[in-house]
């Protein structure tokens, strides 16, 4: 595919309108389409400039589109690939920033396999707890990681649209299989979320107000991402269950590790337990070249 003449984004909350954001940033020339379910949201797209043409209708948004990034949660996206497939031209290339991929790839299967349009799955390893067109900024992909997830039966045509799409936008680029990607995901984005999560309702003991204003920086920081999206989130933790039910077995041996350290009252055992959590926290963060940006 040559240079995506139209792109057509569907959502333009955090994902959608930063990704409009930060290919006009970086001289993105072709024209950027919108679907958005709510008008107030609609209009925000048209006056912030986060959409050149928006629309209500998916599929009107798609249909002269070379390329469709679709920026909900995830089951929302195959409702969504169902609506615009019959609009697609032939041609088009779909992708998706979704946080799961092997169930959702099942699923495009099948709704793609007689269309004349391709669809690539892609998650941009980036994002925040702040929700909405508001929270879009040209920035949120720059220097971050997105891994791209093909098939065997995807053209490379198709592929290499996905892959310059996020180089646009500012990101590096891997490609992984699905079931790899899940897997890594799980234990790197999905298992900090729910402990974050875990954390947040453990503290509060169904009563907030009882400990809020002993709750330091400490608290703030380890639980920031437990106040993101329970949509979004919803729809992960159910497309990757069985390997973030690894990944949760995992970390509640190191509980229980943790626990047993504790019990045996030795404080050097404490001490090595901290340093040796403190060694491959460092050592993460200084091995992760994304940090760094």
């Amino acid at each position: 595919m040559n240079k995506p003449k139209k792109i057509a984004i569907l959502g333009v909350g955090l994902m959608g309108a930063s990704l409009s954001l930060g290919l006009k940033r970086r001289g993105y020339e072709g024209q950027i389409l919108a679907y958005a379910r709510r008008e107030q949201t609609r209009i925000q797209a048209l006056e912030s400039g986060v959409a050149d043409e928006v629309f209500s209708d998916p599929a009107e948004a798609v249909r002269d589109a070379d390329l469709v990034v679709i920026c909900v949660p995830i089951w929302t996206i195959a409702k969504l690939a169902e609506q615009i497939v019959p609009a697609l031209k032939s041609g088009a290339v779909v992708t998706d920033v979704g946080s799961t991929k092997s169930e959702l790839l099942k699923k495009m299967d099948v709704l793609f396999s007689s269309s004349e349009a391709y669809f690539v799955g892609s998650h941009p390893i980036a994002g925040s707890e702040k929700t909405g067109i508001e929270a879009g900024y040209p920035d949120l992909y720059e220097g971050r990681l997105t891994v791209v997830c093909s098939t065997e039966d995807t053209p490379e045509k198709a592929k290499l649209a996905v892959i310059n799409l996020w180089k646009k936008a500012g990101s590096e680029v891997v490609e992984m299989s699905p079931e790899q990607h899940d897997s890594m995901l799980a234990s790197t984005s999905h298992l900090p979320h729910m402990v974050a999560a875990a954390l947040a309702r453990s503290v509060a003991g169904g009563d907030p107000s009882r400990r809020a204003s002993f709750c330091g920086t400490g608290f703030k920081d380890t639980t920031r991402v437990a106040s993101g999206s329970a949509d979004m989130w919803v729809d992960i933790i159910d497309t990757n269950r069985a390997a973030l039910e690894v990944e949760l077995d995992r970390f509640r041996e190191e509980l229980q590790g943790l626990t047993e350290i504790l019990r045996g009252g030795n404080g050097d055992d404490i001490r090595n337990w901290l340093e040796t959590a403190a060694t491959d926290r460092n050592q993460i963060l200084k091995l992760n070249p994304f940090f760094k940006r």
